[in-house]
Order: C-alpha cells, then sequence, then structure tokens
C-alpha cells in the first residue's frame, strides 16, 4: 500500500492531509511540524503541569514570508 492512499479506520477511509516532520526545539523538546495550505501546524507535547489528559496540542498559525508565504511565489 502507498503511504499516501486511504486507510481505513473505525469512522471509515481516512485520508492523509499533510505530511509532518519530527524537530527539536532549542529546549531539546521533540515536536512535529508541517503546512496545510497557508497554514502552518505545530504538535508539541503536553508540558509538565498542563491540565487535562491529553498527550500532544496542535497549534496553528500564519506562515511567514520567510517560510514561503503568498509573497514568496
Amino acid at each position: 500500500m502507498r503511504s499516501d492512499a486511504p486507510t481505513t479506520g473505525k469512522s471509515g477511509a481516512l485520508l492523509p492531509a499533510y505530511r509532518l516532520y519530527r524537530k527539536t526545539s532549542a529546549k531539546g523538546a521533540p515536536y512535529l511540524t508541517g503546512r496545510l495550505g497557508g497554514v502552518r501546524v505545530l504538535v508539541m507535547p503536553k508540558r509538565e503541569g498542563d491540565e487535562g489528559e491529553h498527550s500532544h496540542t496542535l497549534l496553528l498559525g500564519a506562515v511567514s514570508q520567510r517560510e514561503g508565504g503568498e509573497g514568496s511565489r
């Protein structure tokens, strides 16, 4: 099976939306990053002391000019 082919989950077909890349922050914490159109995507592990039972937090932000925003095309 191709890595970008749909897979079947409990709720039906799962379609790949974008690829994530593993990076390490300046403080040494691992995180995932990628782009979805004009949106920058970050998946950060839960910080120590954060409330709740979640394991990660999804952050969305605008793509800067340096990262290849609309002005760089």
